[in-house]
């Protein structure tokens, strides 16, 4: 029978698995057949994104959707599970898991959450082909700049010809001039 102390252990462990699974970003991956080494070069791939990598036990996290009353459960916790979790930077974590998975063959994602929604394999394959939050910033700011350039270009183009225009007929009063005298 368990002790006291014990039970009192699992839930803390139960109860932290909130902070991963209500993250923006969660990826389970079975991690069978990684060294030590290669897990700690995802971990370390990992954290660059100020994100996280965990080993987690599968009845431990059938406890925790089992408190939320959900019916995610055993289907998804079965054999060796590890999530990948981020909480800002959930799509370029998509795009090291599934550029991880590529490499080394060793891993294969399962399923995942996305802003608390179950999604699955294909999912966390499309979300890792969308641009970097960089990206979208650049492209971003690249329309609303554009435009602006374009406006600015045509309010000085009837300037600007007028200032040639000008230009070219003082050139022809120059070259005129000089031929007459």
């Amino acid at each position: 029978m368990a002790s006291a102390e014990n039970i009192a252990k699992k839930q803390k462990i139960v109860e932290s698995l909130g902070e991963i699974f209500e993250s923006s970003g969660v990826y389970l991956f079975d991690y069978r057949g990684l060294t030590v080494k290669e897990m700690e070069e995802l971990r370390n791939k990992v954290k660059k994104l100020n994100s996280n990598v965990k080993v987690i036990k599968n009845r431990l996290a059938i406890k925790y959707f089992e408190k939320k009353n959900t019916d995610i459960g055993r289907d998804i916790f079965s054999g060796p599970i590890a999530v990948a979790y981020s909480q800002d930077n959930f799509v370029d974590m998509a795009k090291v898991i599934v550029e991880f998975e590529k490499e080394t063959k060793k891993i294969e994602i399962k399923k995942g959450f996305v802003e608390n929604k179950l999604v699955e394999r294909d999912d966390i394959i499309s979300i890792s082909k969308l641009p970097s939050r960089e990206q979208l910033m650049n492209q971003l700011a690249f329309s609303v700049v554009m435009p602006l350039k374009k406006f600015g270009m045509s309010l000085s183009a009837p300037l600007r010809n007028m200032l040639i225009l000008l230009k070219n007929l003082k050139d022809k009063k120059e070259k005129g001039g000089k031929n007459n005298g």
